[in-house]
């Protein structure tokens, strides 16, 4: 039965493209085009059906980027600048956001009771907020550390003359 491994188990049938069973390095498994799925058990690679290998491939989360986050609600467009603003659910809590900028909303204040003059107001203190970073401390370059030493090397010379 092991040589008969990868076994065809058939056309997909959204596109035709064969599904193929094996056993490879990390267990039993379904191949669909560059997707891979893996089996609960090394029998179900003689036994799979049809079926059952559509169910598993289609339940194989894929890779890759996530999709897109989507608004709770849509506020509409911005009155004074333009652009859409929508309320989102991020990572560390709701949001408002306006082409690249996120402002914070605070935590008294639910997420589907912002108006537009609320996330506008957000919006603007963000960007004040946003104008008052700090720069970058900048790293030494290589012309100030070669400076460095040369003015230490003259030091020792005249030292040593003395």
């Amino acid at each position: 039965m092991l040589l008969s491994l990868p076994r065809d188990v058939g056309p997909h049938p959204d596109d035709g493209e064969m599904i193929t069973a094996a056993i490879g390095r990390y267990g039993p498994y379904v191949k669909h085009g560059s997707k891979y799925a893996n089996l609960p058990e090394v029998d179900e690679v003689f036994t799979i059906g049809m079926n059952r290998a559509v169910e598993v491939l289609a339940a194989k989360p894929t890779r890759g980027k996530p999709a897109a986050a989507k608004p709770l609600h849509e506020l509409g467009e911005h009155p004074e600048a333009g652009g859409p603003v929508a309320v989102m659910n991020g990572r560390y809590g709701p949001y408002v956001k306006w082409e690249k900028v996120n402002a914070t909303i605070p935590k008294d204040v639910e997420p589907a009771q912002v108006t537009m003059d609320m996330a506008v107001e957000l919006i603007a203190e963000r960007q004040a907020k946003a104008g008052k970073k700090k720069p970058a401390r900048k790293k030494a370059t290589a012309k100030k550390t070669a400076t460095k030493r040369k003015a230490t090397a003259d030091k020792t010379a005249s030292g040593d003359a003395a």
